[in-house]
């Protein structure tokens, strides 16, 4: 925090992951300012990814289709 607060502000969010698309899943949300209290408040003990930037606050992005059977691909039609 102490590192990256320079440069981004305290409001800048952050994401904290652990074990991503396991049934055990956890993903916790919150600012540079507020990360550390987040993370104390619910520990993750093993290792974890941590993604900070804008872009994380954003919430205009549609789902992902690259696993869906419906959608068009390039190269080989639906349901293929």
């Amino acid at each position: 925090m102490r590192e990256l607060v320079p440069h981004y502000g305290a409001e800048c969010p952050v994401a904290v992951l652990y074990r991503v698309s396991w049934p055990e899943e956890r993903i916790i949300r919150a600012t540079l300012g507020t990360i550390a209290e987040e993370v104390a408040r619910n520990p993750i003990e093993r290792t974890a990814l941590i993604l900070v930037g804008p872009s994380l606050g954003s919430e205009d992005f549609r789902t992902s289709a690259l696993y869906d059977a419906a959608y068009q691909r390039r190269f080989r039609g639906r349901g293929e």
